[in-house]
């Protein structure tokens, strides 16, 4: 960089809002796009940081940020804020799987039990190769939560039954990346944070980038922040992280230059990292559009890639046919609108996949009704003095407390804890109400809900595991159907389908290898689930 850019570099932090530019008269954005990108991440609405990096195939055009990488501190993000990447880190392993496919050490069509000789899940299908791992094509399941970060996660697979034959369907399958970086650990003799760094962060000159999350960083990246179901928002929890799937971090700064190199289609100042069949191979879309760790965009035109982690959210977009490339990277949520709208400025182009901006919470008048459940049990939901909501059943009148976006719950009752999901029709009328074991329908919307089958009774509340990255799950009721909702998201619920004894899976796909498996029934209620074997337990919480 130039000392006129280091200057103005200087000048825009004490601002705190970093502008780099290339000193090229030429640029692949017009300068007055650049301006709009600038003003629309100053004008973003929430608290937490937002770090924007804009670059060309010759250099960064702009780093703009936005809010606090600590808002207890009133500390605000500066370029050099480093932020976690989230999955992103996936196109990290990708491109390091694709430079050992080079060097004609590892094969992505080989069965991935070549590297890993203690993974073998049980299946009557053909073996998982490389190839099916990287494509998210594999068949299993997303997540782990109780192994992830840890080689355990290689023989807990192995209690997987595959569902369906790899290369079939796309699931995303952040277990699936995990085992491919324990395979470039074994080719390697050394641990993948090293490979990783050793392969493409030190060529790519990312020295403030970190391969793996730990207590190191403690203090010395942003502090990140989740927002409630409620609509609110609080710190999220630390956690170290180890593996391939998303463990890196890094600064808008540094992620341009591995932009940079993708707009190159894999050459660097130093070098080519990967050949150019290699990253061929590897932008080239196959099942939902995915290719190798990338969504892979308008037939090859871009790639892009979301990631979440720990609270921190980040998204890379790299336009290879224009020639430029956006990252950002927050300590919170960022917005998908202005996400969205940053990169139809600069490339004139949508996002590709995109995602809906979240709804606004409804007031709790909306929820007010009375309520009938299949045999004249009744529900009378009003809005108390307070301006919350209060449910009545039975002459007994209890406060309840807003859970998510469309659930409401009640604390110490004496039949315990109850949590009351609403339904909505297409106009975004609410319809009906399930409290777990009984789904209501309101006065005069139709004919009454299905009664629930007695043997799913024992099975409805809500389970969680004790840890950082949990899950934590709603089972109920709806229209006799047993449904699945995650306790802290705002995202619909699914249905479940039988599949056999206390055995559910996704009804929807039906090739999904998520399975749930109750068990341990003590006073009439299930007290264990193992969601794709991660044990989780009833707890007496809404």
């Amino acid at each position: 960089m130039s000392r006129l850019s280091r200057l103005g570099l200087a000048l825009a932090l004490s601002l705190g809002l970093a502008v780099a530019a290339s000193a090229r008269t030429a640029r692949a954005v017009p300068d007055a796009a650049i301006a709009d990108v600038r003003a629309m991440v100053a004008a973003a609405p929430d608290p937490w940081g937002l770090a924007v990096a804009v670059t060309d195939r010759d250099g960064t055009l702009l780093v703009a940020t936005h809010g606090y990488a600590d808002i207890a501190a009133r500390a605000p993000v500066t370029a050099d804020t480093r932020f976690a990447i989230g999955s992103i880190s996936k196109s990290f392993t990708a491109i390091t799987l694709m430079q050992l496919a080079d060097e004609g050490r590892f094969d992505p069509d080989a069965p991935i039990a070549r590297y890993l000789p203690d993974f073998h899940p049980r299946t009557a299908f053909p073996a998982i190769t490389g190839d099916a791992l990287l494509t998210h094509s594999s068949g299993l399941p997303n997540y782990l939560s109780d192994v992830a970060s840890m080689r355990f996660a290689i023989v807990a697979a192995n209690d997987v039954e595959l569902r369906t034959a790899p290369g079939a369907h796309f699931w995303y399958s952040n277990l699936g990346y995990q085992l491919l970086g324990y395979a470039a650990e074994r080719i390697e003799g050394q641990p993948f944070a090293l490979v990783l760094k050793r392969r493409v962060l030190d060529r790519l000159g990312m020295g403030a980038t970190a391969p793996q999350i730990d207590d190191r960083l403690r203090g010395r990246i942003a502090t990140s922040y989740a927002r409630s179901p409620d609509g609110s928002y609080h710190q999220a929890p630390w956690f170290p992280y180890l593996a391939a799937d998303g463990a890196i971090v890094s600064t808008a700064g540094d992620m341009a230059s591995y932009a940079r190199m993708l707009l190159a289609r894999g050459d660097a100042p130093g070098g080519r990292l990967i050949s150019a069949r290699a990253f061929a191979r590897l932008a080239t879309a196959r099942l939902d559009d995915y290719g190798y760790g990338f969504d892979v965009l308008d037939q090859g035109r871009a790639l892009a890639h979301s990631g979440s982690i720990a609270g921190f959210q980040a998204y890379l977009h790299a336009d290879l046919g224009q020639g430029v490339a956006v990252v950002l990277l927050g300590n919170g949520p960022i917005d998908p609108a202005l996400r969205d709208r940053i990169i139809a400025r600069l490339t004139g182009q949508p996002s590709g996949k995109t995602s809906p901006a979240p709804k606004p919470f409804a007031e709790p008048a909306s929820f007010a009704g009375h309520f009938a459940g299949p045999r004249g049990e009744r529900l009378d939901i009003a809005v108390d003095a307070s301006g919350q909501l209060a449910v009545t059943q039975d002459g007994a009148t209890v406060p309840l407390v807003r859970l998510t976006r469309d659930g409401w719950g009640a604390y110490l009752t004496p039949q315990g804890s109850r949590s009351f999901l609403f339904f909505r029709d297409a106009a975004g009328a609410v319809t009906g109400v399930s409290d777990g074991a009984t789904d209501y329908a309101r006065a005069g919307s139709g004919p009454p809900p299905a009664e629930t089958p007695a043997a799913y009774r024992p099975l409805v509340g809500r389970y969680m595991a004790h840890g950082e990255e949990g899950p934590g799950l709603r089972i109920f009721v709806r229209n006799g159907r047993l449904m699945m909702a995650y306790a802290d998201s705002n995202a619909p619920p699914d249905a479940l389908a039988e599949d056999g004894p206390g055995r559910f899976r996704l009804a929807e796909p039906a090739y999904a290898p998520e399975q749930l498996v109750f068990d341990t029934i003590i006073d009439g209620r299930a007290q264990r689930l193992k969601l794709s074997g991660v044990p989780l337990y009833r707890i007496d919480l809404p």
